[in-house]
């Protein structure tokens, strides 16, 4: 019993270690590109921060919109979590893009964002998660 959980244990580690070491990035290849940056810092606490991104794409113009979500013990609520848009140019150049999230209950610490690229009528083109770190400006 015991050897079957220890294999249950590294069965579920095998899996979850490489996804949790992820660099937030999305399609490595010459294609649509979103990558987020490890830091995010707050615009207005508690409720507004900027995340980092670059984005490369090609086709003339796009959107990507950020969500984020945040647990205790680094927030007081039960979840914190918002999101927000902001259009890129797609000119096959990568773009530093800073995306306002609004949202609720953020707090300095860890949280968990996503990011995804559309271009035109195509969405969901290009896809980045990963954990972040939601910092105070200027201490």
């Amino acid at each position: 019993m015991k050897r079957i959980r220890m294999l249950t244990v590294l069965g579920i580690l095998a899996v979850a270690l490489p996804i949790g070491l992820l660099p937030g990035v999305a399609k490595a290849d010459g294609g649509p590109q979103v990558t987020i940056q490890e830091e995010a810092s707050y615009i207005l606490a508690g409720s507004v921060i900027d995340v980092a991104l670059n984005v490369r794409c090609q086709g003339g113009s796009g959107d990507v919109v950020v969500n984020v979500m945040q647990s205790p013990p680094q927030t007081p609520y039960p979840v914190g979590a918002g999101s927000g848009p902001s259009p890129v140019v797609c000119d096959g150049q990568t773009h530093p893009v800073a995306v306002t999230v609004t949202g609720f209950g953020f707090n300095a610490g860890q949280a968990w964002a996503t990011a995804d690229l559309s271009i035109g009528s195509q969405t969901g083109v290009a896809h980045a998660q990963r954990w972040i770190t939601i910092v105070v400006v200027g201490r």
